[in-house]
């Protein structure tokens, strides 16, 4: 009978830790290229997300290149926001009177755009950074327009800056286009305005009346949208 107690031969007990030495020594490997691989994964992931930044980056800006080139002064930008991406009032004027184009601006030349917001009211700012994006932004021009007139409108617009939003005006118009009415339920100052009038009372100094028929003090930009003086140079109807 094989005592147990019988101490292993030194034959068997090297047998031993070289079988350890081989499977520590493969766990080492395993771990090492679970590692690397990891580490290749990680590597390629960021260059290929770099690749499509760099060309998201190269595209638009070519895009966008094309579309500053087609633009003329005097021309009509309008925006057309996810919902998700509204202020509270074109969110009114979204939901409620169905209005796909929430804001008109106009442009000036030189990138360079002038509209309303609701602090600065009346001002000139930079042109939209995606205004290559068909699905927001949509651009109309008055064909009847010479160099002349456009120079007009852009300087009757320019006499607006500064002027005041008239807030009050632009919420109370919601229920009053619903109900049919020829102005807005509240407007405290006159002389205020917002971005659709701005660019309507613009053409009408230049001779161009740009929606007849419609009520020019409850004018949105979905009336500009549908102007039979206007055409489209980008944007799907």
């Amino acid at each position: 009978m094989r005592n147990p107690f019988r101490r292993k031969s030194w034959f068997a007990r090297l047998r031993q830790r070289f079988a350890a030495a081989v499977a520590a020594a493969w766990n080492w490997i395993v771990s090492l290229a679970v590692a690397v691989w990891e580490w290749i994964v990680a590597v390629a992931s960021a260059i290929w997300a770099w690749i499509i930044r760099a060309y998201l980056y190269v595209s638009g800006g070519l895009k966008r290149r094309a579309t500053v080139a087609r633009l003329r002064a005097g021309d009509i930008i309008l925006a057309s926001p996810r919902t998700l991406r509204l202020s509270p009032v074109a969110l009114l004027y979204r939901l409620i009177l169905r209005a796909r184009y929430v804001h008109s601006m106009l442009y000036l030349g030189d990138r360079k755009i002038i509209h309303t917001t609701m602090r600065a009211g009346v001002t000139v700012g930079n042109l939209p950074r995606k205004i290559y994006r068909k699905d927001r932004y949509t651009i109309l021009r008055a064909p009847q327009l010479g160099p002349a007139q456009r120079d007009r409108v852009v300087a009757e617009a320019m006499k607006f800056e500064d002027t005041k939003l008239d807030r009050a005006g632009l919420v109370s118009n919601v229920p009053a286009r619903l109900l049919g009415l020829k102005k807005p339920l509240l407007r405290f100052e006159r002389d205020r305005l917002w971005c659709s009038k701005l660019i309507y009372h613009a053409y009408s100094a230049a001779g161009i009346d740009l929606v007849p028929g419609e009520n020019i003090e409850t004018i949105t930009s979905e009336d500009l949208s549908r102007s039979p003086r206007l055409e489209r140079v980008q944007g799907t109807a």
